[in-house]
């Protein structure tokens, strides 16, 4: 059909003929031109790789006047991010109030990022270092004028950035989801790249129970979530249309007098694979207009405010001719969703949450589930549609007014996306809580980093630890549910792997030992302003020893150094040196447990013989020294080393010249075929000595403490065993538990100035800061209950 022939004949074809060339050049260029222009153009700029340093053409790097302006009326400000007009802006037109002012996060050029928003998108996931930096140096000027900053969505890495860095500014952070529909409820706000799946956001003002179930079951905490309903179904609570039927058809070339069918499109690339999500709709759609051609309908495809391209070329060309048919393109949509509910006599799409509102507008709709899910709508009594045959009754039905939603359905509905009822007051109660916040500024406790979530015991969403498939599926086995954390990342490779680490909240290294693969960890970690998680076995670890390979069963964390660690103040050191007492009936728990311990005869590796041992002569007082494994982080670390260990010998001696001096040989040495302090050369001279006696077989620590007066030790847990069994201690070395008054020290650490008992150092140790795995509930577990499952397994071996 020629331009003119078509103009004369059909002019409303040839307007959308003319708009389509006009935004999808691509679509309309003969298949060997695209194909030389690909091969003669350089790329454009949503197909550059940015290289690291280069910033952005669209990066605006100053405040601009209209933020500037706002923040100097002395009204509390809330920035939100401009992204897509018809979600996230649309819900942020909604919620604007007198008493405080919402302004648009100008980090992109100009008033509609949108355009941008792939480039933008694939930046922030490739860059995340300079887009850091690119938002703080936004963030900085204004950032003691800023009440909060809104997000419709926290998950991306190019929001996620966002919200890290209002952390690192102290800048609080409000999430109202946009959107609460899904097919596959497990990939619902969550990013496939970097698995983020959980909000980061301080508080969550969300829709209702459905939405409140999903956050709250990945760990977000319920308190942080407030019901206040859905603002996007705010505007049907008694609906009043801007434009006649004749006016609305006008707009489209259709006729007022038949009825029309709106389909809603969706991208759905995040729920489904792209191929299948377009195929699927693409069909759909071709099915209508069979049906709509069938029954004298009319037919209007609404496209998806994320400007994918649905309908492709195929189906493009299949409709162009057909007068029944048009296409509200996002664009530029000729009205709002519930006006184009409004004049549509049947609405339908495959999940969009237009079905629902269809059902608010009182207007038939059923779901074309083209493709296996799920389906929520179900619930409601929303029908659903799989073929045309079943697409061909059930339109018949609906035009023989075959057509109701059950008060049940509805009263599902109004919990699972509101309040109990669609009152249309959504957008005023967020509008409260933002005055609220605006005016008394307390409504928000700040959410806390991940390293601040994981020593409080809460859900992280997503960890990395720099560990081989072999140490993770082996030693580290249970360290994840230790820390309650809903994934993990491999960081082996730090940067090469940077679009899934993007969205880590919580990093973790094992130890202070350097190695290659921690160091292009915190190379990561430090450029996107987080910080590492250090974890070592805890102090009760497994009935086998380490080298054995068998899983460790509990960690301690410290977000400073390791807890062993005298050269620098550690967490456990810190909070031991505050003025913080400990309550008394945590301190009762304790000496419960250490009870518990001590007569359970629990030690770090329990799987030592456990029996009643002679050694020396009977009556006379006996000194047990404790050897370590050679080269051990926990010595040198413990500003300690051979030296410590050969005056530790001799002074046991010099100093008790009428007692039985024990050399306890440290299990890996024994078993594991480590080197130790105390070898065999080093203890050559003892066999000449008729007090000197080496235990160099594996023994149980408690039978040791059992025939023994006094424990020296360097730096060896074993030391601290020893005062729980009430023995006393002497340190040549600074392991955690010296300094605080419970043990004789030779080294002085000057920073530990506060007295403390065992029973503090164990609570702040073995409790707060460590981490226990059961095997036998496959579950995180209390220190108590492991202790009982040790019990128990002793005795069962024995």
């Amino acid at each position: 059909m020629s331009k003119l022939t078509k103009l004369i004949k059909k002019p409303r074809l040839f307007f959308y003929d003319a708009l389509g060339k006009k935004l999808y050049p691509e679509r309309h260029q003969p298949k060997s031109q695209s194909a030389k222009k690909k091969s003669t153009q350089p790329p454009t700029s949503q197909s550059k790789v940015v290289e690291k340093d280069e910033l952005p053409d669209w990066f605006n790097p100053y405040t601009s006047e209209k933020i500037q302006a706002v923040i100097n009326k002395g009204l509390p400000t809330y920035l939100y991010m401009p992204w897509i007009a018809e979600h996230g802006n649309a819900l942020i037109k909604k919620i604007d109030g007198d008493s405080y002012n919402l302004v648009p996060f100008d980090l992109v050029k100009g008033d509609n990022p949108y355009q941008l928003r792939r480039e933008i998108l694939k930046f922030a996931r490739e860059n995340p270092f300079l887009y850091r930096r690119m938002v703080a140096r936004k963030l900085i000027p204004i950032k003691n004028n800023i009440a909060a900053f809104i997000f419709t969505f926290d998950w991306a890495p190019v929001m996620r950035i966002i919200a890290s860095v209002c952390d690192e500014l102290g800048i609080k952070k409000i999430l109202i989801p946009h959107e609460s529909v899904f097919v596959d409820k497990d990939k619902y706000y969550w990013c496939p790249k970097s698995f983020a799946s959980m909000p980061i956001s301080d508080v969550v003002l969300g829709w209702g129970k459905l939405q409140e179930d999903i956050f709250t079951s990945r760990g977000y905490p319920q308190n942080r979530f407030i019901r206040v309903g859905a603002p996007k179904f705010d505007a049907y609570h008694k609906y009043s249309p801007s434009l006649t039927r004749e006016q609305y058809c006008r707009l489209f070339g259709l006729e007022a007098t038949k009825k029309i069918v709106l389909f809603a499109s969706q991208p759905l690339d995040s729920q489904l694979d792209m191929k299948t999500a377009r195929e699927s709709q693409r069909a759909a759609i071709s099915d209508l207009i069979t049906i709509c051609s069938e029954k004298d309908l009319q037919l209007i495809v609404r496209l998806p405010p994320s400007k994918d391209d649905i309908l492709g070329a195929d189906l493009r060309n299949k409709a162009q001719d057909l007068e029944f048919f048009s296409v509200d393109d996002s664009r530029c949509y000729f009205v709002q969703p519930e006006e184009a509910i409004f004049h549509s006599d049947i609405v339908t799409s495959v999940n969009s949450t237009m079905l629902f509102e269809a059902v608010l507008c009182d207007r038939p709709t059923f779901s074309m589930k083209y493709v296996d899910f799920d389906q929520i709508w179900t619930n409601v009594g929303i029908k659903s549609i799989t073929n045309i045959s079943e697409l061909r009754s059930y339109v018949g039905d609906i035009l023989n007014s075959k057509y109701s939603v059950s008060e049940s359905g509805m009263d599902w509905a109004s919990k699972m996306f509101g309040v109990g009822e669609f009152d249309g007051n959504a957008s005023c109660r967020i509008r409260e809580f933002l005055t609220d916040n605006a005016v008394y500024g307390n409504n928000i406790v700040p959410f806390g980093t991940g390293i601040e979530r994981a020593i409080k015991g809460e859900v992280v969403d997503v960890m990395a630890i720099p560990s081989s498939a072999e140490t993770w599926g082996g030693v580290q086995k249970y360290v994840q549910p230790m820390l309650n954390a809903r994934q993990r990342v491999d960081s082996s490779a730090g940067l090469k792997s940077i679009d899934t680490l993007v969205s880590v909240d919580l990093f973790v290294q094992w130890g202070i030992t350097p190695k290659p693969e921690k160091r292009k960890q915190r190379e990561v970690a430090s450029s996107l302003g987080k910080s590492i998680l250090i974890i070592e076995d805890g102090f009760i670890r497994s009935m086998d020893i380490g080298l054995s390979g068998e899983p460790t069963l509990s960690i301690i964390l410290d977000d400073r150094t390791s807890y062993y660690n005298a050269e620098k103040p550690s967490r456990l050191e810190l909070l031991l040196n505050n003025d913080t007492e400990i309550d008394a009936e945590k301190i009762a728990n304790c000496k419960k447990i250490i009870n518990k311990i001590v007569t359970g005869r629990i030690s770090k590796y329990n799987h030592a013989p456990d029996v009643p041992i002679t050694i020396g002569t009977r009556n006379k007082k006996k000194i047990l020294l404790v050897d370590q494994r050679y080269g051990d982080q926990s010595v040198t670390s413990g500003l300690a080393g051979q030296h410590a260990f050969d005056q530790m010998l001799a002074e046991a001696m010099e100093d008790n010249p009428d007692a039985d001096i024990i050399i306890k040989q440290h299990p890996d040495a024994i078993k594991g075929g480590k080197k130790s302090y105390y070898n065999n050369d080093k203890l050559a001279f003892s066999k000449h000595m008729p007090n000197i006696f080496l235990v160099d077989y594996d023994i149980n620590p408690h039978a040791l403490f059992d025939i023994v007066d006094d424990v020296y030790v360097v730096t060896s847990g074993m030391g601290f065993e020893a005062l729980m069994a009430g023995k006393k201690v002497f340190c040549y070395g600074a392991p955690f538990y010296s300094g605080w008054g419970v043990t004789t020290d030779k080294i002085k650490v000057e920073r530990r100035a506060k007295k403390r008992s065992v029973e503090d150092i164990f609570y702040y140790s073995y409790v707060y800061l460590s981490r226990y795995y059961s095997k036998e509930k496959k579950a995180p577990c209390s220190l108590e209950t492991l202790v009982d499952e040790f019990v128990a397994l002793k005795l069962n071996q024995s």
